[in-house]
């Protein structure tokens, strides 16, 4: 904001009010500045708009997240925040005449649909990757969409589960040709941890769909037995590892992980949302995911690592 007035952050921030003794400015991918409501008040004459719009516009200055006391102050903590700063796509930004914003994000990532454009965390400036060349990626983040609005928190946690899953294949295959080839397509490096999660998309909606059966089945046999889903399960992922062409012998390996921790499932629910459609608005009926404090996040899945995480083994 402050590069979008023409002035110095640390000018802008001693407008705003006072900050703790000896805090420096962050930048702005990696942690958000906190502000109290007389802040938040002094902003918004400065950019000679109304509070209220402000706040409208962005999240961080309604009044969950203002620093309490009615002194003009102002927090940029060096701990991130349960959220991440992604890059806005730079076609968006450009339109309004901006240059380089950053959105608060529940995810690593972000998609633009209207502008085709995949924008991360770690990327090198503003313009992000153009999805033109990927059109599967794009339909497969389309089709999540349905997905979760559909079946609300049982799909969303069960994509998280599925890009784990598909995540540790790819970490120990990342040159599978399939995926190899959507890279080269779009001029991507098929090692890049970062732009990976477009490289796999399509598998993890397909692995998603066949998680989700997975559940509904058991969920419809809250006691057991489950012998029939998880064997349907297990055959629908082999076919799907055969035509990747991944190792034999290793792709079982997330998928024994995942039906481990799935081994308990919760009584069915009826239709809270009173909406007729019992089946497609369950919950997730395994008790793992049960009190999930923000079952839309990626990062609420049950398998225990972060293939995203380069530095972290899988």
């Amino acid at each position: 904001m402050a590069g979008v007035q023409g002035v110095e952050v640390g000018f802008l921030l001693a407008e705003l009010g006072d900050g703790p003794p000896g805090q420096q400015a962050l930048r702005p991918h990696l942690a958000e500045v906190l502000l109290s409501g007389a802040a938040a008040d002094r902003l918004a004459q400065m950019l000679g708009v109304p509070s209220a719009r402000l706040r409208w516009a962005l999240p961080h200055l309604r009044a969950p997240h203002l620093l309490p006391g009615e002194r003009a102050r102002w927090e940029w903590p060096w701990e991130p925040l349960a959220h991440c700063l992604v890059p806005a796509c730079g076609l968006c930004a450009a339109v309004r005449g901006w240059g380089e914003v950053w959105l608060v994000w529940p995810e690593r990532w972000r998609i633009c649909e209207r502008h085709g454009r995949f924008t991360h965390v770690r990327q090198g400036g503003p313009g992000g990757v153009d999805l033109a060349r990927l059109p599967e990626s794009v339909g497969a983040h389309r089709r999540r969409g349905r997905l979760e609005r559909r079946f609300g928190p049982t799909a969303a946690v069960l994509v998280a589960d599925a890009f784990a899953l598909a995540g540790w294949w790819w970490r120990r295959a990342p040159h599978t040709r399939r995926w190899a080839e959507r890279a080269a397509r779009a001029g991507l490096q098929p090692e890049d941890v970062e732009t990976a999660w477009l490289l796999v998309y399509p598998e993890v909606l397909q692995v998603a769909r066949a998680l989700l059966r997975y559940e509904l089945q058991r969920g419809a046999l809250p006691g057991g037995p489950w012998a029939a889903a998880e064997a349907a399960l297990v055959a629908e992922l082999s076919q799907l590892a055969s035509e990747l062409g991944l190792p034999p012998g290793r792709w079982q390996v997330p998928v024994a992980e995942w039906l481990g921790r799935h081994h308990k499932c919760a009584p069915a629910a009826g239709d809270r949302e009173g909406s007729g459609r019992r089946r497609e608005r369950r919950p997730v009926t395994a008790l793992i995911h049960q009190g999930d404090e923000n079952p839309a996040s990626l990062d609420r899945c049950c398998l225990p690592w972060d293939w995203s995480d380069p530095f972290t083994a899988v």
